[in-house]
């Protein structure tokens, strides 16, 4: 078994604006409540497909071969952080990716190809984001309400645009120090 994903690596440029995000977030927190995430390790997933049989492996590289014929590179926008749920509940910490319709495109042709290739569907509309930080389990109402102040109180600097020129399927090996990840294939975009 391989536990995968398929998303768009990040650029140098993006993960230097992430660290000043996170950075700038932290600084507002309280203490201990939030498990950032190290941002080598931030990636924009387009689908989590888990715990697969190593065989299915060649399924999910023809799906996304499919998924990306006559794709163009294209460029993408990090700006702005927020919280999943919302900031009054906040579970999850993230910086935003620009609306753009190239990558809504490409992610729902991927999972068009990989639900014909026998994987499920995402029950979720997909949402681009860069997970920054989860916020841990017992944290009490006082430090929710100020995890959800200091996110709407932080205001990044400006935006880190990136170009996209193709896909990766990521192995994650689960460790006590946080996840390791791994590239087991990548597509390059054809589209000219």
């Amino acid at each position: 078994m391989q536990r995968v994903f398929i998303a768009v690596d990040l650029s140098p440029d993006v993960r230097r604006w992430l660290e000043n995000a996170r950075s700038i977030l932290k600084s507002g927190m309280p203490v201990g409540a939030v498990r950032w995430v190290d941002t080598d390790g931030i990636h924009i997933t387009l689908k989590f497909l888990g715990e697969i049989p190593f065989g299915r492996i060649d399924a999910v590289r023809g799906a996304m071969d499919r998924s990306t014929e006559g794709v163009k590179p294209f460029s993408l926008t990090v700006e702005g952080v927020g919280c999943f749920p919302n900031t009054t509940r906040p579970r999850v910490v993230w910086a935003g990716v620009r609306s753009e319709p190239l990558l809504l495109d490409l992610q729902q042709r991927l999972e068009d190809n990989l639900s014909a290739a026998g994987f499920d569907r995402e029950r979720r509309a997909f949402s681009p984001h860069l997970t920054l930080g989860r916020v841990k389990d017992g944290v009490s109402e006082i430090q929710l309400r100020k995890i959800g102040s200091a996110v709407e109180g932080t205001r990044t600097e400006t935006t880190a645009a990136m170009p996209v020129d193709g896909l990766c399927l990521f192995r994650s090996i689960l460790r006590p120090d946080g996840p390791e990840y791994s590239v087991l294939y990548r597509v390059e975009f054809s589209g000219r």
